[in-house]
C-alpha cells in the first residue's frame, strides 16, 4: 500500500505534487478525477521541516566545509521525511466550491 495515494481510488500521488506544489494548490487524481488538497498534517509537516532544515543547516555547516554538499544533505533529509509522513491529502467537496 502506498503512503501517498488517492483517498477515493487508491492510485499513487506523485512526489512532484508533494515537493513543488503550494499548500493551496489542489490536485486532481489521474485515474478517478477526484479533487484533493493538502490537509493540516501536510502544513504542519512542511513548517516543521522548514525549521528543522534551518537548524540542521547551521549545525552541519560547521562540520561540512562545502556549503553545496550541506544543502544537498539537508535536501535529501527533507525529501525523505516529507515522503515518510502519510495521509497528507484529503478529498475536496466539489459541490461546495461551485
Amino acid at each position: 500500500m502506498a503512503k501517498h495515494q488517492c483517498p477515493n481510488c487508491h492510485s499513487p500521488i506523485s512526489l512532484s505534487y508533494l515537493l513543488f506544489s503550494k499548500y493551496t494548490t489542489q490536485y486532481r487524481c489521474v485515474k478517478c478525477s477526484a479533487l484533493m488538497a493538502s490537509n493540516r498534517r501536510r502544513k504542519i509537516t512542511g513548517l516543521t521541516l522548514a525549521f528543522f532544515s534551518a537548524f540542521l543547516f547551521s549545525l552541519t555547516n560547521s562540520h561540512i566545509q562545502n556549503p553545496l554538499l550541506t544543502v544537498l544533505v539537508i535536501f535529501i533529509v527533507f525529501i525523505s521525511i516529507l515522503w515518510l509522513v502519510p495521509n497528507q491529502v484529503e478529498l475536496v467537496d466539489e459541490q461546495s466550491k461551485a
